[in-house]
């Protein structure tokens, strides 16, 4: 093995590109342990609607129903957590995970989380894709069809 490796390589694989198409208004912001964040104009006491997204590296055998199993384990271990229905999404000709959770906050209140993975295999290894968005839970509003907007625009390279 050489003493000088990398990254990127064919042994470290540069992480998938990742685009989005934010709603009008919202800004970006580096936020840990994410590649970054878009977030809804800000009103003062109010929740800020946003949408994390963040990558992964797994083993290359690491598959869709794995981190689908992890997203829904974790959803539904959140406070007074509601699982709504999920099915297989295909959003830019790639296949995802997407799950919606209403759940009680300890600080923010009645929140909705909706999470959507992809696995991108790239030979050594296997990144998970996520985009999670949260806001205020509130039946038909604006915030959440705007997350559902950023995640229905994915597109990964």
């Amino acid at each position: 093995m050489p003493s000088h490796q990398i990254f990127p390589s064919a042994d470290f694989p540069a992480y998938p590109s990742i685009s989005v198409d934010p709603p009008e208004g919202w800004r970006t912001q580096v936020v840990p342990d994410a590649v970054g964040a878009l977030l809804a104009p800000e009103i003062s006491g109010e929740y800020t609607p946003n949408v994390v997204i963040s990558v992964s590296r797994r083993a290359p055998d690491y598959q869709l129903r794995d981190i689908a199993a992890s997203v829904d384990g974790f959803l539904s271990s959140l406070p007074d957590a509601v699982l709504l229905g999920t099915e297989p999404v295909v959003i830019n000709g790639r296949d995802w995970h997407i799950r919606e959770a209403h759940y009680t906050h300890p600080d923010a209140g009645s929140l909705t989380q909706f999470t959507a993975v992809t696995v991108v295999h790239q030979g050594v290894a296997a990144d998970v894709v996520q985009l999670t968005g949260s806001c205020r839970f509130v039946e038909g509003s604006d915030d959440i069809k705007a997350i559902y907007a950023v995640v229905a625009s994915a597109q990964i390279a």
